[in-house]
């Protein structure tokens, strides 16, 4: 494995640049990566940071990369920073890349900038879910293609299992999300792609999963399309802030009993949310992309950055990319 640089996105995310730069100071200050192994791509710092940033490589970058730019424009943005980001991994200057700005812009800069792994046709997002034994269950594709093609799905399930892989996953079981798990439901694209995953001796295929089934002991790995993917996430992120709110409303408008054990289960609930909460693993991954591209989450505060800059690290160490089956 060679020398570990890992780059971070200055500008990228809501709270951006502060909360990276002090994302980026917790990763140093906790030692888990040494200024040598860190790079920050935008050069809007203040001469305190720099001082506390001392010999950390800082990259400057103009273009700036908002929520309303289109994926296809990050392409003329050659001097933003997530342009240059992708570019540096495509020539071999940073193992990793790691940004919490605009998903649709990174993911084509990923795919068209530092590129495709050989042998992927289509990278995809993936990332970990919750599920009911505490073993995280892998989704993909969570949002980056909304149109894909049936061998697109043997692309998402050798992504998903090396990233099943990496979360000590052992021979994880890939499933495709559709509407029933009977082998007549569903549409031709879905029937196609279990055909064709039949037929692969590299992957562990199961057959379908119905979203209600997502986070049971069913499989390992679910591999969808990315505009399914992304309304199951949403939905799911939904549900869960649906049912927090009820709680509370629940909880303000009963006795003092209730109140009083709900203020004796407040510990446990707080750990319910952080259980339902996928950002909780730190970042997600753009993976048949040409490098380790990590997406963190656009709300993320100095800690979730800190997360994110450790997943791409142990990323790195683990090789994610040749455990990609090719």
């Amino acid at each position: 494995m060679p020398n570990i640089k890992i780059g971070i996105d200055l500008y990228g995310g809501d709270n951006a640049p502060d909360c990276v730069v002090e994302g980026a100071l917790f990763a140093l200050q906790n030692k888990f990566l040494s200024p040598d192994e860190l790079v920050i791509v935008g050069d809007e710092i203040s001469q305190e940071d720099k001082k506390r940033l001392n010999n950390v490589e800082i990259i400057p970058a103009k273009d700036l990369i908002t929520n309303e730019t289109k994926p296809t424009e990050v392409l003329k943005l050659k001097e933003s920073s997530m342009y240059i980001g992708c570019e540096k991994l495509k020539k071999k200057e940073l193992t990793a890349f790691v940004s919490a700005g605009n998903t649709g812009a990174l993911f084509s800069a990923g795919t068209f900038v530092a590129g495709r792994l050989e042998g992927i046709k289509r990278p995809a997002l993936v990332l970990a879910l919750p599920s009911k034994n505490n073993k995280p269950k892998i989704l993909v594709d969570a949002g980056a293609n909304a149109e894909v093609k049936a061998d697109h799905f043997y692309d998402f399930a050798r992504e998903g299992i090396a990233y099943a892989n990496f979360l000590n996953i052992t021979n994880p079981r890939v499933a495709i999300l559709n509407i029933g798990s009977e082998d007549e439901k569903g549409n031709s694209l879905v029937k196609e792609a279990s055909d064709l995953l039949k037929e692969k001796k590299n992957i562990n295929y199961v057959g379908y999963v119905e979203a209600r089934d997502i986070f049971d002991d069913t499989c390992d790995v679910v591999v969808t399309d990315g505009f399914t993917g992304n309304n199951v996430l949403k939905t799911m992120e939904g549900t869960a802030y649906f049912i927090m709110h009820e709680l509370k409303e629940t909880i303000k408008q009963s006795g003092l009993f209730t109140k009083l054990g709900a203020l004796m289960l407040r510990s446990s609930l707080k750990s319910l949310v952080n259980k339902i909460d996928y950002r909780s693993y730190g970042g997600t991954f753009f993976l048949g992309v040409n490098g380790i591209l990590v997406k963190a989450h656009g709300s993320s505060d100095a800690e979730a950055i800190a997360n994110a800059l450790y997943v791409a690290y142990r990323a790195c160490k683990f090789d994610l990319l040749s455990k990609i089956n090719l």
